[in-house]
Formats: C-alpha cells, structure tokens, sequence
C-alpha cells in the first residue's frame, strides 16, 4: 500500500491541495529555535515580542517553512528523491502560536533526468496559508521524483470508509521508523514511565538483554500510528484495543514496519461500522515485535 506519486503524476499546472493542516505552538517555537541556535528573542519571549509591536510570540520564519514543506511531502516527494533546491521563497505574513498552517502545490516543470533515467526533476511552487486563508508563505522547490516502476501486488490506499475494506484483506504499510534514542528515552520519560530498564544503561547492564529496551507503549503507539493514515481516514473515534501482546523486545537502532489484517466490519449507528483491525508490528529482520487488535468506529461512504 504506497505512498506518495511518481513523476508521471506531475503535469505542469496540476494543483495538490495538501489534505492536512498543522496548528503551531509556543512550547515547539521555543524548542525549535533554541535547537537551531536561533536566539532571538521574537521567537521565545512573549514581553518582548509584545513590545516590538506583536501580538504575540512570533513563529520562527524557517518553522514555518518546515511546516509548509513538510506537508507537501506525501504528495510531492515522499516516493522517493532528493531535495535540490529551493528558490523565490518568501515569508508574507507573520505567524504566532495557535495559528493553524495549510499548503497546496501547483507544478511550475517537470523533466526527464538526462543523468538518472529512473527518474524526472520536477519544480513545485508551494504556498502556506492560515486559518484565514491568508498566504504566510511561499516558495518553489526541486526535487528528483522516481519514475513509475510496475510493482505486483500493490493496491491504492483507501480513503478509510467502511466500504474499503473487507474481512480477511492484508497489506502492508510503506512507512518504517527507525527508533532513535530520542525516541526510547525521551517519550518514556515524557509519559513519566519510571523503569530504568528504558533509559538506564547502568541499570540494564546485568540483565538478560544487555541493553535498554523500547517502552512497550512506544512500540505499541508506533504500530498503531504506521497504520493509521491507511486505515482510519475517515474515523469518527478510537473505541479501544484488545489482545496487545509483545513477542520481541525493541531497541535503539531498531526499524519498525506494519501490516494490518481486517478482522471484523460491524455495522453500528446510522452511517457508521465499527471495524476491527489486526495490526502486526514487524522489526528490520521480519520478526513480530508487536500484536494488537483496534476497534474504531468509521463513516460509511453511503452516508457521507
């Protein structure tokens, strides 16, 4: 089940509408900035920034432009190629926290690669906009897209309705991640999960698995979120999970993939079914590091 478009895709004046829509806050700006080494004080200190005549905190500019970017990726460039370049890129308006961003692309070229034939280069301009349809930004960008390549046994990714799916249907995800320390000791200590055998080395190092190990609700929330763009599109709310179960423990440097099964569609109130989804979570040599059944209540498309 792929994601992302290949160059073909990519007539010159076709327009992507971007599906979602991010709402930025103050605690990410600050994080952010201070990362980047970005130490100015519009961007983490409200006094000040009010002083300067703001409102509020200003959203620092290339925040915005990682936003904006990021989501154009799925239907741009997430397939695969390299970024090559950016040009006219221009912050319109100001950004502050609260403020929710939106993007569309429309394609200004798209060529062959004389160098690379399994692939084309195409230039997109993208525009972000807020939640007033104001434009905040704008920008073209270059990417290297890889050509259309005849795979067996893909299908397209369903829009998440009842009707998509059918008991007994498999497939797999495209997206892996791969778990970082950032990820094993920072989430860990973020939900206050206090077993050292997470982010304690000293702790770990006479015990059977030598190293510290993944949070099983780490692995667990990972699963269930490599599944859920393919599955749960059109849900109208989360009811639970049964039968998790973790065969495998996971690791830093470890990468996760996912496959689902659907295992029941029962229809519920008007509109709606309540769909029953087996998610397998699978690490970089196939073993099973994670089992679990979902329950979501889901629209169906003869109602919507």
């Amino acid at each position: 089940m792929p994601r992302g478009t290949s160059f073909e895709d990519h007539q010159i004046g076709r327009t992507f509408k971007h599906h979602w829509g991010r709402t930025i806050y103050a605690s990410e700006n600050a994080a952010f900035s201070t990362s980047m080494l970005a130490f100015n004080p519009l961007y983490f200190n409200r006094e000040y920034a009010q002083s300067e005549g703001y409102r509020d905190e200003v959203i620092n500019p290339m925040l915005v432009f990682g936003v904006v970017f990021g989501l154009s990726v799925e239907d741009l460039s997430e397939a695969g190629g390299p970024f090559l370049g950016a040009n006219g890129l221009r912050f319109l308006a100001d950004v502050h926290p609260g403020d929710t961003l939106y993007a569309s692309s429309v394609v200004l070229d798209a060529r062959e690669s004389t160098s690379r034939p399994d692939t084309g280069i195409v230039t997109w301009r993208t525009t972000g906009t807020n939640q007033a349809g104001a434009k905040v930004i704008e920008f073209e960008r270059t990417n290297l897209v890889v050509k259309r390549t005849s795979t067996p046994n893909v299908i397209p990714a369903p829009s998440g309705y009842a009707e998509d799916f059918t008991v007994g249907q498999q497939f797999r995800h495209a997206r892996t991640k791969t778990i970082t320390d950032l990820d094993l000791a920072g989430f860990t200590l973020s939900v206050m999960n206090t077993a050292q055998g997470h982010f304690s080395e000293q702790f770990m190092a006479d015990h059977e698995f030598g190293t510290r190990i993944n949070f099983g609700g780490l692995t667990l929330s990972l699963v269930v979120g490599l599944a859920t763009q393919d599955t749960i599109g059109q849900a109208v709310g989360e009811i639970g999970l049964d039968n998790v179960k973790f065969a495998v423990p996971v690791r830093a440097g470890d990468t996760i993939g996912a496959a689902t099964e659907i295992k029941q569609i029962v229809p519920a109130e008007t509109g709606k079914a309540l769909v029953t989804f087996h998610h397998i979570g699978v690490n970089q040599d196939g073993a099973r590091v994670c089992e679990v059944d979902r329950h979501v209540l889901v629209r169906s498309r003869s109602h919507h």
